[in-house]
């Protein structure tokens, strides 16, 4: 009889064991999320080109995996305008490592962003998502600073 116990005993411990690892290793097993990926901000002050403002607090964000994003408000004192907008990347030194590439652009000027204002008397808010707007993955460590150029 004792020796029975400490075969269920033996067998009910390894029986644990095993579970155990098993729950161990798919619990700590995940892909990494987009979320996750380090990134680097860049807010602007108030830039105006021709009739056209963008306000103060418009913002890049940009991704360790050559995505980028955009939030901004636009407007004119004109009707029917449009801001136009490229986004150059820098390293510390401010040289220019590239520029910033519009993903649903026309292949001739993929480096250009517009945004197109129908009235006068409204400010637009400008959102590009992540899918939007794209650099090089390798250059993501030696970007220090941005520069906006615009025209109305």
């Amino acid at each position: 009889m004792r020796g029975t116990r400490r075969m269920l005993g033996a067998v009910s411990t390894a029986a644990a064991l095993i579970t155990g690892l098993t729950f161990t290793t798919t619990g700590t097993a995940h892909a990494q999320d987009a979320a996750d990926l380090p990134t680097k901000t860049f807010t602007f002050g108030t830039g105006r080109a021709g009739d056209c403002t963008m306000f103060s607090g418009a913002q890049w964000i940009l991704r360790a995996d050559g995505r980028a994003k955009f939030t901004g408000r636009v407007t004119s004192s004109d009707d029917d305008d449009a801001w136009l907008m490229w986004a150059k990347i820098k390293d510390a030194d401010g040289a220019v490592l590239g520029w910033l590439r519009n993903s649903h652009a026309n292949p001739t000027n993929r480096t250009k962003f517009v945004m197109n204002m129908p009235s006068h008397r409204d400010s637009y808010r400008w959102d590009l998502d992540y899918d939007d707007a794209e650099f090089s993955p390798r250059l993501f460590p030696l970007i220090e600073h941005m520069a906006l150029s615009s025209h109305c």
